[in-house]
């Protein structure tokens, strides 16, 4: 009997187990590579209407017949048209994620005319407006968005604007992450300035408001459009956005990200187009977020206190990355980016904190090397296909710290500065690497093994007590090029 009741048992744990998996929803089989925003924001009404226009592609396999977007809880979809400007048929329903209850949002399901191929693209424009409301409610307190005369963005953090994804946010993550082109034109009072990467053109109505549109110049991982009273600086490219309060801060803070320019330049050689970078003040509590191409948004806390400028030379760095090849990338730039905020840091602002920075990042890997067995199995180049791009960060930062320490900074600016100016219109880890071992007077073909293409690195910093045991380790086993 007992047999029989532990048989019982496995089966309906199998049943269970299937049920669940049936139920689990498959990622949307689209990704935006082309984003058209126009909107309007009433801010009597406190309300705002527009269309989001998707140029959207197949990443999966196998053909895509419906698209489901979110959109802000408080806000309705009136309309769905395809390219040819046809009515699409929709459905929408404010819904709870599955996998977080707190969390309500619209869902918009778009069944499309036509499924669309692996590989092929399908235009989507989705009409809407509504109330801009927050989601501090499921402890992100730093998304307490609306509309407000003092202070507005518009991001898809708080799903001002649809967005591509289901209710299951596990599921959504595994969307393959891609940077897409914009074209964002938002109309304002015209006492108001709206700000956000790219190019801009302004047009003035006769009802006492401006649309203000900015075109990308490339790729960004994010749309973020800051409006405020804002006053502004322009100087060598950079367009700096600040609220009226810290002038002081934004002259400070303009003068450090023109240093950091030069000072790369210097390094790396000139930037193989013109500069066009857009910096926007927000307000404490809202969260920091940056790229080159969307421009970055930065807390008031830098512009009040320096010590938060290496937030601002991480972003600048990237300026000198040459575009990256593999899709999904591994991320590597990122961990450059890491090691030199802090070079910047002490080389402009007198920065001593590397000691304490280096054994949190040495903590840190360690701890990872202890918890998780794909740190410990899955080389670095693999990052990006294994959805690890997140570690990219402080394993990069090591590695690159280790090698600017072995080569010396000369030899490290030739490696980084050449690569650039080399591969600036696309290049792969693989050319990243085989131009560092080209240019290195030392054979760095151990160090890239153990760091890119293994996972041996673990076992150096697993039994490391600081970064200068890791550069020690490769000064004694690393030689001059025959």
């Amino acid at each position: 009997m007992r047999e029989k009741i532990l048989i019982s048992a496995s089966v309906a744990a199998l049943l269970t187990a299937s049920v669940a998996l049936a139920q689990t929803p498959l990622p949307e089989a689209v990704r935006v590579r082309h984003a058209a925003l126009d909107l309007s924001i009433d801010y009597p009404a406190q309300k705002l209407a527009g269309s989001m226009t998707y140029d959207l592609e197949n990443w999966t396999t196998h053909p895509a017949s419906e698209v489901s977007f979110l959109l802000n809880r408080l806000m309705d979809v009136s309309q769905v048209r395809d390219g040819s400007g046809a009515a699409v048929p929709y459905t929408q329903d404010v819904l709870r994620f599955r996998d977080e209850p707190r969390r309500q949002v619209t869902q918009v399901v778009v069944k499309l005319r036509r499924p669309v191929a692996p590989g092929e693209r399908t235009t989507l424009q989705l009409d809407y407006a509504g109330y801009l409301v927050g989601y501090t409610e499921i402890g992100w307190l730093y998304v307490h968005d609306h509309i407000d005369s003092a202070f507005t963005i518009i991001r898809s953090d708080a799903l001002a604007f649809p967005i591509v994804g289901g209710l299951v946010d596990s599921v959504n993550r595994t969307i393959p992450r891609t940077d897409f082109t914009y074209d964002a034109s938002v109309r304002v009072p015209s006492h108001f300035l709206v700000a956000t990467g790219g190019v801009l053109t302004r047009t003035a109505h006769d009802d006492g408001t401006m649309t203000w549109r900015y075109r990308s110049m490339g790729k960004s991982p994010f749309l973020n459009i800051s409006i405020a009273p804002f006053d502004t600086i322009i100087e060598g490219g950079v367009h700096l956005f600040y609220l009226p309060a810290d002038s002081v801060g934004a002259r400070r803070l303009m003068h450090s990200a023109q240093n950091a320019l030069d000072t790369l330049k210097r390094w790396y050689g000139p930037l193989h187009a013109p500069l066009n970078l857009t910096i926007t003040e927000i307000p404490d509590g809202w969260g920091s977020q940056a790229s080159p191409v969307g421009g970055i948004i930065q807390t008031a806390a830098a512009f009040h206190d320096q010590r938060h400028m290496r937030e601002l030379y991480h972003e600048l760095t990237h300026l000198w990355n040459a575009n990256e090849t593999e899709d999904p990338p591994s991320r590597w730039g990122e961990g450059l980016a890491s090691f030199l905020e802090d070079l910047l840091s002490e080389r402009l602002d007198g920065w001593t904190g590397r000691p304490a920075t280096d054994t949190w990042v040495l903590n840190k890997l360690k701890n990872a090397i202890a918890s998780d067995s794909s740190v410990r199995t899955v080389p670095f180049i693999d990052y990006g296909p294994h959805k690890m791009s997140g570690l990219s960060y402080t394993v990069g930062n090591a590695m690159f710290e280790v090698l600017f320490d072995l080569v010396g900074q000369e030899e490290f600016n030739k490696i980084i500065g050449g690569y650039y100016q080399k591969f600036t219109n696309g290049g792969s880890t693989r050319d990243f690497i085989d131009f560092a071992k080209k240019t290195a007077r030392l054979d760095l073909s151990a160090f890239f093994d153990d760091w890119m293409f293994t996972t041996r690195w673990t076992a150096l910093v697993a039994r490391a007590s600081s970064m200068r045991d890791l550069t020690e380790h490769y000064r004694a086993t690393t030689s001059m090029k025959k």
